[in-house]
């Protein structure tokens, strides 16, 4: 699949300090800017003979408008489908006979696309990905075809989909002004009626070097690597620069409930709450209060509902990474039989806890450690530094950020961590969302 969910998104970072002695830090990464604005980082990683090849573009479905929702991700697929001197389907075909493959993903606030291959295709995939960033056909039969995967892919995931239809409903229900309202995949009374021409106009704008960073990782000359990029990306011409979004989320005034009756086996339970996004002074305790209450079999509301009240199978959710307000999920997969308000009763009384006793230096030592092991973990190889370089470029105002955010972790206080509680898991600005089996 092409299409990762923005939940799966998120940029997994440090909370001690980077070792001193053969770390990645920011001596390892040259940055460059080429006159249309493009940014590029260079990293050279000769671990293995591979490259990985980060593309970010900023732009996603918050970039959207009504009558234009899910125009970013059906981008992303037409990404795909051709330009002028590659037909569809060619990129990968020429990409698979180098030895290498590729995915991508749209989510709320960024579009990626992700390359890896042998270090000898490098030359090949430069020209490739500046060929498609100078502008893709949009050829109508090819159009109405990629069109109809859309349609298609919303039915299954969404229309089709217990789970699907019942987080659409959810954030509908809690975000109610920002972009944020509608998912990714977009409404489907959009996808169909969608105009050629402002689909076109909508990639020239936003598809643009100066709205995108290229990360590149792996075993290449540096210099060798610039002049390439310098070279096939050289012309594309700089867009007008995009509008900015200005609409804000307004503060939550009543709780709000969500009853779907739908055929199923189990019923379905989603509780959600809106939460700053990456800019914001409490985005670090909330990350650190998540890691407390949702993950890992040893997490509060796991141990509660799964392990002592056997009322559900998996508790899951979270906050995924956001420019803007978003929310902080509980998402409950109930047990055969189990009553959601007995379900929602346990969910308050373990936040209640939180907000009025705090968590324990143990839980707070334990959500630090989670944050370290992850980073590492995803340091492990060239794709995945490429993949943070470009998360911290996107969300945390820039990629030499990801080398101090270790420090905004592990000073935040532990007492924070019940002010945060306190402030945003309040029930009185709560949505809750639950399937009822009919």
């Amino acid at each position: 699949m092409r299409h990762i969910r923005s939940l799966i998104l998120g940029l997994i970072l440090i909370a001690v300090a980077l070792p001193a002695a053969g770390a990645f830090g920011p001596a390892d990464v040259q940055e460059h800017r080429l006159d249309n604005g493009l940014k590029v980082l260079l990293v050279r990683d000769a671990s293995i003979p591979n490259i990985a090849y980060y593309t970010f573009f900023r732009v996603g479905s918050r970039n959207e408008r009504p009558g234009l929702t899910g125009v970013s991700h059906f981008i992303e697929h037409m990404m795909f489908n051709g330009t002028a001197a590659i037909g569809p389907g060619e990129f990968d075909r020429r990409m698979e006979g180098l030895g290498g493959s590729n995915n991508a993903f749209t989510s709320e606030d960024i579009t990626a696309y992700t390359d890896w291959f042998p270090a000898g295709g490098l030359a090949e995939m430069v020209a490739m990905e500046a060929d498609r960033m100078r502008g893709i056909s949009f050829v109508p039969e090819v159009y109405e075809s990629e069109r109809g995967v859309i349609a298609s892919e919303r039915r299954m995931a969404v229309e089709n989909s217990n789970d699907g239809l019942l987080d659409e409903l959810l954030r509908s229900t809690a975000i109610a002004a920002h972009p944020y309202h509608w998912g990714v995949i977009g409404w489907m009374s959009d996808i169909l009626s969608w105009r050629r021409p402002e689909v076109m106009d909508y990639f020239r704008l936003y598809y643009a070097p100066n709205n995108a960073v290229l990360v590149v990782v792996g075993d290449f000359e540096p210099t060798a690597a610039l002049e390439l990029v310098r070279r096939h990306y050289g012309e594309i011409p700089a867009s007008p620069e995009p509008p900015p979004v200005t609409t804000r989320e307004p503060e939550a005034v009543a709780a709000k409930r969500v009853l779907l009756r739908r055929q199923a086996m189990t019923p379905l339970f989603r509780l959600a709450f809106l939460v700053p996004g990456t800019g914001d002074a409490d985005y670090f305790a909330l990350q650190l209060l998540d890691n407390i209450l949702l993950e890992g079999e040893s997490s509060r509301l796991y141990r509660r509902l799964v392990r002592e009240e056997k009322l559900a199978t998996a508790v899951t959710g979270g906050m995924p990474d956001n420019l803007d307000p978003n929310l902080f999920t509980v998402d409950v997969k109930p047990v055969a039989g189990a009553d959601p308000a007995r379900i929602e009763a346990v969910i308050w009384e373990e936040l209640e806890r939180v907000r009025r006793e705090g968590v324990s230096a143990r839980e707070y030592q334990k959500a630090l450690n989670m944050r370290r092991a992850a980073f590492y973990d995803g340091l492990d190889s060239i794709s995945g530094k490429a993949l943070q370089l470009g998360l911290a470029e996107m969300y945390h105002g820039g990629w030499r950020n990801l080398f101090t955010l270790a420090d905004r972790y592990r000073s935040v206080p532990h007492e924070q961590i019940q002010a945060v509680a306190r402030k945003y898991l309040n029930p009185r600005a709560a949505t809750l969302a639950v399937l009822q089996p009919e």
